[in-house]
């Protein structure tokens, strides 16, 4: 690469990220304001009488709150499964991992019900904005960003950094919740479609990636989840070439 190339490549480069970074501030902005008039919406609901949309939106954001619980501990817990449950597989890690699933679909879903507003009123003004596309398309943009940046991207980063101090906050009041949903096995018709895929597509896990095999350090995420059909774990760790010439002869 010559000096013109690297340094053409470079700009380039610095431009990409500056859009980036002017892009996201925007939709902050743009997410700010929004933020604002969904409160705004409520309260002005609430001073009118109608506590509806106020008591729906705060429990939308009590939910919002559980699922940033849930997803911290979702990567807290694979990375000090070993230290946690020594004496438990990776397949019981996995079956963790999908009860606490649960709470992710159901909180998203209703999360969305609950926040979306009767009507989004703009401070200082008559305009108001009821029903129709423009509310849905307020109410899924508003949530959904709310959801990404709070109580995913934020949580996930927190627990990474120091699972320990993440799973000392949370463990004692979401391990119980996650623990009942596991043994009621209201994950398990998930687990029977991933048995039934795997086998009917031939499905084999990566090589590299240890399903039962215990280990000093932490999980990966793709080997808890790859151990969610713990029947397959002997002899399902092939090579790409394996895979596509058959066994090898020992």
């Amino acid at each position: 690469m010559t000096a013109t190339e690297g340094t053409s490549t470079e700009g380039a480069s610095g431009v990409g990220a500056g859009l980036r970074t002017v892009f996201g501030a925007v939709l902050f902005i743009a997410w700010g304001v929004a933020t604002v008039l969904w409160v705004y919406s409520a309260v002005l609901a609430l001073v009118g009488g109608e506590a509806g949309p106020a008591i729906r939106g705060v429990c939308a954001l009590l939910l919002m709150i559980l699922l940033a619980g849930m997803e911290g501990l979702e990567v807290a817990v694979i990375d000090r499964w070993r230290q946690l449950y020594p004496e438990r597989s990776t397949s019981d890690l996995a079956g963790w991992l999908a009860a606490r699933q649960l709470f992710v679909a159901l909180i998203c879903t209703t999360a969305t019900l609950l926040a979306e507003p009767e009507l989004v009123a703009v401070p200082f003004s008559s305009m108001e904005v009821t029903g129709g596309f423009a509310l849905k398309a307020f109410t899924i943009v508003w949530t959904g960003l709310t959801l990404l940046w709070f109580m995913q991207i934020f949580p996930k980063h927190m627990a990474a950094t120091n699972p320990d101090r993440y799973l000392g906050l949370t463990q004692r009041a979401f391990f119980p919740v996650v623990e009942v949903v596991r043994k009621i096995g209201i994950a398990q018709p998930g687990e029977w479609v991933a048995w039934v895929a795997q086998n009917r597509l031939d499905w084999h896990a990566e090589p590299g990636i240890e399903l039962e095999t215990p280990s000093r350090r932490g999980a990966s995420l793709a080997e808890a989840w790859a151990a969610l059909v713990p029947d397959r774990a002997s002899g399902i760790r092939r090579s790409p070439d394996e895979r596509a010439g058959g066994p090898t002869e020992s």
